[in-house]
C-alpha cells in the first residue's frame, strides 16, 4: 500500500484522502449508532413483556419437559398394539459325533471338537386383551392432554405473575415521583420558613417540625428505589433475561386497565368451559377410569398369535432324520400357534383394582369440590374488582382535592401569610390521598389479572 501511495501525485492526495473521510464517515456514524442501541436499554410495554415471559420463562419449560415425558408414555402404550419379538443366538464348539440312531459310534474325545450354532425365537402378536390395550393408550392420551393444559395454565399463572409485577413497578415508580415532588415541596417550604423564623413571623418548633417531616420523606423515597429494583429483577426473571441486562416501562404514569365487565353469572359459566383446572379435572377422571379398565383386565387371560423358531447347526454332527431322535445340535422347526398369557395372581390385582377405584373417587369428591368453590373464587375476585373500581373514583377525588390544598399553602407561604402548620398537614393528606389513589388503581389492575386467571379468559381490553 505504502508503495501504491508513493505513485500518486501530490494534487491528487487531498482529494483521495477526501474520498476515504467520505466513505469512512457513514460507516463510523453506523458503527457509533449500532453501539448506542446495544447499550440502551429496551422499552417494553405490558405486552411486550408477557410475550417474552411465555416464551421464556423457567417454570413453562419445566412443564413442557413433562408433555415430552407423557408422549413417550403414549408411544409406549401405543407398541402394544405392534408384534414383539424375541431372539436368543448362543455360539460355541462340541465333540464331533457320526452316524443315527441304528448306527451309533461310542462317543471318544479322540473324534475331536467342531463348532456349533443355535438360534431361537419368537415373534408374538396380541389378538384379545379385555380391553387393556385400547385402555392404556387412552390413559395415555389423557395424560397427554393434561400436560397440555398444565402448560397452559403454567402460561396463565406466568401472565398474572407478570401484570402483577408490572403494576407493582409503575406502583412504586408513581410513588417514587410522588415523593420525590413532595420532598422538593417540604424543601421549599423549610426554606421559606427558614427565612421567616429569621425574620420572628414564626415560631422555631415550626421549622424543626417540616424538617422531621422531610427526612422522613427522603427515606421513604430510597426504600422506593429499592423496591423499584428489586421488581424490575423480577421482571427480568420470567422473561429469561439475565440481571445484568436493563429496560424501561414503555408507560411511566399507572392508570386503570381498560376493561368491560360483564356480569358476574355470565363469568361463572365461562369458568366451567375455560379454566384448566377444571378441565384438567375432568380429563383426569376420563384418564383413571381408563387405568381402572386396564387394571380389571389383568383378571382375565390375554390372547396372542406366535411364531416359534429354531434352528441349529453343528458340522461336525451328523443330522438326525428320524422325528424321534432328540438332537440338540442340528434341526430347524417353526410354526404359527395361538396361546394365552394369564397372570394368577389374583390377590395382588384385586389390590392394584381397589387402589386405582379408590384414586378415582378421589378425583370424583375433588370435582364436586370445585364445582362447588369455583363460583365462590370467581365471585370473590369479580367483588374485588369493583370495590377497587369504586375506590378509584374517590380516591380520585381526594387526590385532586389534596394538590389544591398544597398549592394553596405554598402560595401562602411564599407571600409570607400562610400558616406552616397548614403546609405540614397539606402535604401529608396530598401524600396520603394520592398514594390511596395510586394504590386503588394497582389493586383494581391486579384484581383484573386475578379475574382473568380464575375464569380462564382475559376480561380486560389488553391484547397480547
Amino acid at each position: 500500500m505504502s508503495g501504491q501511495w508513493r505513485h500518486v501525485g501530490v494534487w491528487q492526495r487531498p482529494i483521495l484522502f477526501m474520498v476515504l473521510l467520505t466513505f469512512l464517515a457513514p460507516c463510523t456514524s453506523y458503527a457509533q449508532q449500532r453501539d448506542e442501541e446495544a447499550s440502551a436499554p429496551l422499552r417494553l410495554t405490558l405486552k411486550d413483556i408477557i410475550q417474552r415471559a411465555v416464551e421464556n420463562h423457567p417454570s413453562i419449560r419445566e412443564v413442557q419437559g413433562d408433555v415430552a415425558i407423557r408422549e413417550s408414555e403414549l408411544q409406549q402404550a401405543k407398541a402394544g398394539y405392534y408384534p414383539t419379538g424375541e431372539l436368543v443366538n448362543i455360539a460355541g464348539v462340541v465333540n464331533d459325533a457320526k452316524g443315527d440312531l441304528l448306527r451309533y459310534k461310542r462317543f471318544s474325545f479322540d473324534e475331536g471338537l467342531s463348532p456349533f450354532t443355535r438360534l431361537e425365537g419368537q415373534i408374538a402378536y396380541p389378538l384379545f386383551t379385555w380391553g387393556r390395550l385400547s385402555n392404556g393408550v387412552k390413559a395415555a392420551t389423557k395424560g397427554v392432554e393434561q400436560e397440555i393444559i398444565s402448560v397452559e395454565q403454567k402460561k396463565a399463572e406466568v401472565v398474572r405473575e407478570v401484570k402483577e409485577l408490572y403494576y407493582t413497578l409503575l406502583y412504586t415508580q408513581q410513588l417514587e415521583e410522588l415523593l420525590s415532588e413532595v420532598q422538593g415541596g417540604f424543601q421549599k417550604a423549610v426554606k421559606n420558613i427558614g427565612e421567616q423564623v429569621k425574620r420572628g413571623k414564626v415560631k422555631q418548633s415550626d421549622e424543626l417540625h417540616l424538617r422531621i417531616a422531610y427526612a422522613g420523606v427522603a427515606k421513604d423515597v430510597a426504600k422506593l428505589q429499592n423496591g423499584i429494583e428489586l421488581t424490575r429483577a423480577a421482571l427480568l426473571r420470567t422473561m429469561g433475561l439475565p440481571q445484568t441486562a436493563t429496560f424501561e416501562t414503555a408507560e411511566t404514569t399507572l392508570k386503570p386497565q381498560p376493561a368491560r365487565l360483564k356480569d358476574l353469572n355470565y363469568y361463572v359459566e365461562r369458568l366451567f368451559a375455560n379454566r384448566p383446572e377444571w378441565r384438567k379435572l375432568n380429563i383426569g377422571i376420563q384418564a383413571k377410569e381408563a387405568e381402572l379398565k386396564v387394571a380389571t383386565g389383568d383378571y382375565f387371560p390375554a390372547f396372542f398369535l406366535a411364531v416359534p423358531f429354531r434352528y441349529g447347526y453343528a458340522p461336525g454332527r451328523s443330522r438326525q432324520l428320524n422325528p424321534f431322535a432328540y438332537d440338540n445340535f442340528n434341526f430347524a422347526d417353526a410354526g404359527p400357534v395361538l396361546g394365552l398369557r394369564w397372570s394368577l395372581g389374583f390377590a395382588e390385582t384385586a389390590a392394584k383394582v381397589s387402589r386405582t377405584r379408590a384414586e378415582l373417587l378421589k378425583l370424583r369428591a375433588q370435582e364436586n369440590t370445585a364445582a362447588a368453590g369455583f363460583p365462590l373464587e370467581v365471585k370473590e375476585a369479580y367483588l374485588n374488582v369493583k370495590e377497587a373500581e369504586g375506590r378509584i373514583k374517590i380516591t380520585d377525588d381526594g387526590r385532586k382535592a389534596g394538590r389544591a390544598l398544597v398549592t394553596l399553602g405554598a402560595a401562602n407561604m411564599e407571600l409570607g401569610i400562610g400558616d406552616p402548620q397548614e403546609v405540614f398537614q397539606g402535604l401529608g393528606n396530598y401524600t396520603r390521598a394520592a398514594n390511596d389513589y395510586y394504590e386503588a388503581v394497582k389493586d383494581y389492575n391486579v384484581a383484573l389479572a386475578k379475574l382473568s386467571l380464575i375464569v380462564g379468559e382475559e376480561v380486560s381490553e389488553l391484547q397480547y
